[in-house]
């Protein structure tokens, strides 16, 4: 072609190999990956850009005022293609390196070539890049031409850096083909416009990098990777948002449970508490007899309540393990103590060997231990119907921290060996037809297992049916008093556990109580427990309410519910001591709350409170709190 001003025989022979590698790939690869997209997308605008250029060679050889408008437009979309061009090797690289588009530098790679775009549109308006004189058909260049050249320059520069941040990530074959490709490119466009400016070279050299990439990173061998990559990663993007759902899921079940066994305890609360009044206040026998049946009924319902909370706190990861100091053998008296009376009425002989060399004082969570023990001597006693249940506590291993063996043994239905492996899963329960009439949600066993798991342990299971069963476990406990609890005896432990001061005997005349309680039962059941005490008792139904009547009062001892709207305890407690109308040294708050958690009053105390007690109140438990902070050391009751 002897009209022909360039040379473009590297360009045709570029553009003969990228047409042949397109036609391959697509007739013999499937493209499925980013991967392989992007690269498809490559040898596309190299393929497109070649054209361009060719185009604008012939129309430009050809001159004339006719194809002016032809060669402006072949050169503008050159131009454009030859940044994208850059963009999308850039794109390839990241993909390549990571198995997935890189979405911020997609982002800024789209908006630098929007912004090159619309310069070069504008320039076929305005001509400050290039321009064509239709007069005489001369292609001119203006002074911003070499920017052009320029910015795929500088888009080069960008890849060199990200290849060499990314070096790690390839193997020397695959790093030096993708830097040969930016390399070529840079000296094809440095001899193009400089020393033959003549000879269409850029892009013959741009095929000969892209054929390296085509034998180092797009073999059969990394295309299976990257398709494993990108199956991984969208494996990995589906099972976060299932584990997201799952998470949210609980969430919302934890927070309604908690919800509904706060609105649950509630009314149980009241109803206890007014049961509790009536076994002080009737002498009637029947009467007496009815209430102590709701009282068992009510903690019954009250035990599967927060069997089922915790279940949840333990299904969703928020149950916690919390290590306060603890007195062993009043632990142990207090379990014994707890299940005396339904081994009594089942006949039951309660027996409890204690081994007289343990630590009186050890560190623990003592309140999930109580939980596991209670659990386990409720099940013994549950399923026996003739023989005794034991207790046994044994110090395992000695030295600090210390292994504490513990043992329910009973000689009650046993288990059979085929039904052991299921029998802490949740909700199981062995032969229900022959133990229909037990009561239970077949949870207490699996939480046991959860907790004694959270306290690196396990619970261990020795049963032969028919004979009864063994269920025992061994936890390390910090030792903190050495002292050996000694010769344990249930019956002196029962003893000495005789309250001092009775019901009916406590009175403190003149002593001003404030009780704080959005629930105007529970205000009625406080009243009602302490009304032949002779003490003043206030109540009042919000935080708000209760600053009040302190400003205007002076009171003794402020009783405070922990939950309540608008204000609740913790808030209306600290409010009251920033404003200097509360003073625990002088007048001590007590927190109320229905979840006796382990370390709660260290908690309580951490913010402020002097002390707390659980609802439903105890009688019991509420008397001696009175009398352990109305009473000091130099003014005793006077039954002490």
């Amino acid at each position: 072609m002897d009209f022909m001003k360039y040379n473009i025989d590297f360009e045709i022979f570029g553009s003969i190999i990228i047409l042949i590698i397109i036609i391959f790939f697509k007739l013999k690869f499937d493209r499925q990956t980013e991967s392989e997209k992007s690269f498809m997308r490559l040898a596309y605008i190299i393929l497109i850009a070649q054209f361009t250029d060719m185009a604008s060679a012939v129309t430009i050889s050809i001159g004339g005022p006719k194809l002016a408008l032809f060669n402006l437009l072949f050169d503008t979309v050159f131009f454009i293609v030859e940044v994208y061009m850059a963009l999308f090797f850039i794109d390839y690289i990241l993909i390549s390196a990571y198995g997935k588009p890189v979405r911020k530098s997609r982002i800024i790679l789209v908006f630098y070539g929007f912004i090159h775009t619309i310069l070069l549109i504008f320039n076929l308006f305005f001509g400050f890049y290039f321009r064509f004189d239709f007069a005489t058909g001369d292609y001119i260049h203006e002074t911003w031409y070499y920017i052009l050249y320029a910015i795929p320059g500088i888009l080069a520069v960008a890849a060199l850096i990200i290849i060499l941040r990314l070096r790690r990530k390839f193997s020397s074959k695959q790093w030096i083909s993708v830097s040969s490709f930016i390399l070529f490119a840079v000296i094809g466009l440095i001899l193009q416009g400089t020393l033959i400016p003549n000879i269409y070279l850029s892009f013959g050299l741009v095929t000969i990098a892209f054929l390296m990439i085509v034998f180092s990173l797009e073999t059969p061998d990394y295309r299976k990777l990257m398709k494993t990559m990108q199956e991984l990663e969208e494996a990995k993007r589906d099972a976060e948002e299932a584990r997201s759902e799952a998470e949210r899921a609980n969430r919302v079940k934890s927070d309604f449970l908690a919800n509904m066994s706060h609105e649950i305890r509630t009314p149980i609360n009241s109803i206890l508490g007014f049961d509790e009044v009536i076994l002080r206040e009737s002498k009637d026998k029947d009467i007496t007899q009815y209430a102590s049946n709701i009282k068992f009924s009510g903690k019954t319902l009250l035990t599967l309540i927060n069997d089922i909370l915790d279940f949840s706190k333990i299904e969703s990861g928020n149950m916690e393990i919390i290590p306060v100091e603890y007195d062993l053998k009043n632990m142990i008296t207090d379990q014994i103590l707890m299940v005396a009376n339904r081994a009594s009425d089942k006949a039951i002989e309660l027996k409890c060997e204690v081994d007289e060399r343990l630590p009186r004082v050890l560190r623990g969570d003592d309140v999930r231990i109580r939980q596991i023990v209670t659990n386990l001597l409720s099940n013994a006693i549950k399923y026996t119907e003739k023989g005794e249940v034991v207790l046994t506590v044994r110090l395992e291993e000695a030295g600090n921290p210390a292994g504490i063996m513990i043992s329910v043994k009973d000689t009650g239905i046993g288990i059979r060996e085929e039904d052991q492996k299921a029998l802490f899963g949740a909700f199981r329960r062995i032969d229900e037809k022959k133990n229909r009439n037990i009561e239970g949600t077949g949870l207490g066993l699996a939480i046991c297992v959860s907790l004694l798991e959270k306290m690196n342990s396990e619970l261990c299971l020795d049963s032969e049916y028919g004979k009864g069963s063994d269920f025992y476990f061994t936890l390390k406990q910090e030792v903190v008093d050495e002292t050996p609890v000694g010769r344990f005896s249930i019956a002196e432990e029962e003893n000495s556990r005789t309250v001092e001061i009775t019901h009916d005997d406590f009175t403190a005349p003149g002593k001003r109580v404030l009780v704080v309680d959005d629930v105007k039962m529970n205000l009625s059941v406080f009243r009602q427990l302490l009304k032949k005490s002779g003490m003043i008792i206030e109540t009042a139904d919000s935080g708000g309410q209760a600053l009040e009547m302190i400003r205007s009062s002076n009171y003794d001892i402020v009783f405070m519910d922990h939950l309540m709207p608008e204000m609740d305890g913790i808030e209306t407690l600290k409010k009251g001591r920033e404003e200097g109308i509360i003073d625990t040294d002088k007048v001590p708050v007590i927190a109320l709350t229905a979840n006796a958690i382990s370390g709660a009053r260290d908690m309580y105390t951490s913010v402020g409170f002097t002390d707390y007690l659980t609802k439903p109140i105890e009688i019991s438990h509420l008397i001696s709190m009175l009398v352990k902070y109305l009473f000091k050391e130099d003014h005793p009751y006077p039954c002490l």
